[in-house]
């Protein structure tokens, strides 16, 4: 998913901060026959499956490393452990979301807490302000609006598998200096997002790089809860 011009891992953004659903009284003798049978999720996402994203380049005064895990899944439902390092620093956070379509398209998820001294606080998230905040060191935000914007099939390796993709190109402005850019999305990747660039257009030297650098599924991975 994405936010303004980044290039971004599979991290709804828009959020929706709520509490979990309210227990309902079940009768004494409930009959089995009667009861709807659940549907079966459709979400592809597994507790384990993990991605690391690594993003360089002029933007940030040095690399960013950022993990996201799927700790916990009931349903559509998930839960999403993220760590973002950059040098000696550390962002860490939770994202509960139910995975569907129309939420990727929304970049809806259902709650957001950040961990501070191990402990996940829940965030408000007004406006997406918070969660706009823990993503901010992968951020860019050019300038201007995008010109130029052509999209064509593309293939790419990622680990050991080749995907057939999607790449946009095109031109825009950040801090006053022409860059062009390509976003790389996948559609069979979990994670969607392959890779992205923005290069000053002058010098061709990165502004800002997205590359994914480790996913698979742990196989030692134990389910946590839903909500921390």
């Amino acid at each position: 998913m994405k936010l303004v011009a980044s290039l971004m891992p599979f991290c709804p953004f828009v959020i929706t901060a709520c509490a979990a659903p309210a227990a309902v009284d079940q009768p004494a003798n409930p009959v089995a026959a009667d009861a709807p049978s659940p549907a079966a999720p459709t979400t592809r996402y597994r507790v384990g499956d993990f991605v690391v994203y690594r993003y360089s380049g002029g933007f940030s005064p040095t690399p960013v490393v950022l993990r996201e895990e799927v700790r916990a899944q009931e349903g559509n439902r998930l839960r999403i452990d993220v760590t973002a390092t950059r040098g000696a620093e550390e962002l860490r956070w939770i994202q509960v979301l139910t995975d569907t379509p129309e939420n990727q398209r929304n970049n809806v998820i259902d709650a957001l807490y950040e961990v501070k001294d191990g402990t996940p606080v829940k965030l408000d998230n007004p406006d997406n302000r918070d969660a706009f905040r823990l993503y901010q060191w992968t951020l860019i935000m050019p300038e201007g609006r995008a010109t130029d914007v052509k999209q064509a099939p593309c293939e790419r390796d990622i680990g050991s598998v080749k995907y057939a993709c999607s790449c946009t190109t095109g031109k825009n402005t950040w801090h006053g200096r022409a860059v062009e850019f390509e976003d790389v999305e996948c559609p069979e990747f979990l994670w969607t997002h392959a890779s992205g660039r923005f290069g000053d257009v002058a010098g061709g030297e990165d502004v800002h790089r997205a590359d994914v650098v480790e996913v698979g599924r742990r196989s030692d991975a134990i389910a946590t809860t839903l909500l921390p």
